[in-house]
């Protein structure tokens, strides 16, 4: 009888700290389940799949394919959404697999094939624009507005090389700012850039991220991978800081997580992350072909040649160099280059 009386107490428990359920997205997702569904957006559909935790805690949303050329995060969502067990789960995890389709299977750089429209520039979007703006209003209304935290998960195109790095924006607002910060650091990606360069205005947001910080919600954008590859080694490093950051606002311990993938969940660095102020891009004045001569990762001293861009024939048009101090985190690597393109970004330390 006594043994009784504790199982009822304990389920009651339990039915406590229960969710209840996720009601958003055109779904409605009982606490302890997965959904997973194709959402139309206009003449196109979003893959999406929604963890909702048994247990009460935030929403955390995960986007990959905002470029439809930068393929690692579009696997690791795959296998987080195979690894969260949701009957452990506190909260609950959006993960929007591939938000650009249409760049996807057209394997344009950055932009939609439909509209030429860069997702990542047209926020808050449009519900009477073209598809691209309108994916992005879509996105504003129906996840940002769902969500407690959000991760954008970017990767070099085809044409750039990057060293792994989070974008953690300053909003010049001390209790949000903060906020944002600690959880980019929980990720363990060591680079950390403090940007500040996004409007305030929540109706001209223009990125994804920062309009979910113009909404006062930490957004951060995670760079892992480089020249438009399906790197396995790159999407567990995805894979392994997206679950630190989901153990640093307490969503899962070990029982949330099958298989070993937790082992691959880590402490936040136990390195001192190096925070950046800026990026600095190093443009070229000319078009013709591009030699890069330092590489991702390398520090740079101010006045450092960092390529030469010569014309068709091998003869030299000019030698770009470092205007300041700092370390290279993202670089062209294809020749290709444009009179007025950035061929290199430094990151200036704090």
């Amino acid at each position: 009888m006594r043994y009784l009386v504790i199982m009822m107490m304990v389920s009651h428990l339990s039915a406590a700290f229960a969710q209840a359920p996720f009601v958003g997205i055109g779904q409605h997702v009982s606490a302890g389940t997965v959904q997973a569904w194709m959402q139309p957006v206009g003449q196109t559909a979003l893959p999406i799949t929604v963890i909702h935790g048994q247990f009460s805690g935030p929403v955390l949303t995960l986007t990959a394919g905002i470029h439809g050329d930068e393929f690692p995060a579009i696997f690791a969502l795959q296998q987080l959404a195979q690894t969260i067990r949701a009957d452990q789960l506190h909260g609950t995890l959006v993960l929007v697999h591939l938000a650009n389709l249409e760049g996807f299977h057209g394997r344009r750089i950055a932009l939609s094939p439909v509209d030429e429209k860069n997702l990542n520039r047209v926020f808050p979007g449009r519900a009477d624009g073209t598809l691209t703006e309108q994916i992005a209003y879509f996105m504003t209304k129906q996840i940002i507005s769902k969500t407690d935290y959000l991760i954008d998960i970017h990767s070099g195109s085809a044409n750039q090389t990057l060293l792994p790095h989070v974008y953690s924006p300053v909003m010049h607002q001390a209790a949000l700012d903060e906020k944002t910060l600690a959880f980019a650091k929980s990720l363990g990606i060591p680079q950390i850039v403090l940007y500040d360069e996004r409007p305030h205005d929540p109706a001209r947001s223009i990125s994804y991220p920062n309009t979910a910080q113009t909404r006062g919600k930490p957004g951060l954008t995670l760079e892992v991978g480089q020249l438009g590859l399906r790197s396995a080694e790159d999407s567990a490093l995805i894979v392994k800081a997206c679950l630190n950051a989901m153990r640093h606002l307490e969503m899962l311990d070990a029982s949330a997580v099958n298989g070993s993938a937790m082992d691959t969940a880590t402490e936040p660095h136990q390195l001192k992350p190096v925070l950046y102020r800026k990026l600095v891009e190093v443009r070229s004045t000319v078009t013709g072909i591009f030699y890069p001569l330092v590489k991702v990762g390398e520090t740079v001293v101010a006045g450092q040649a960092v390529g030469r861009v010569e014309n068709y024939f091998g003869q030299l048009l000019e030698t770009l160099h470092a205007p300041v101090a700092g370390t290279v985190l993202m670089q062209k690597e294809t020749p290709p280059i444009r009179q007025g393109e950035s061929t290199t970004d430094i990151g200036v330390p704090q």
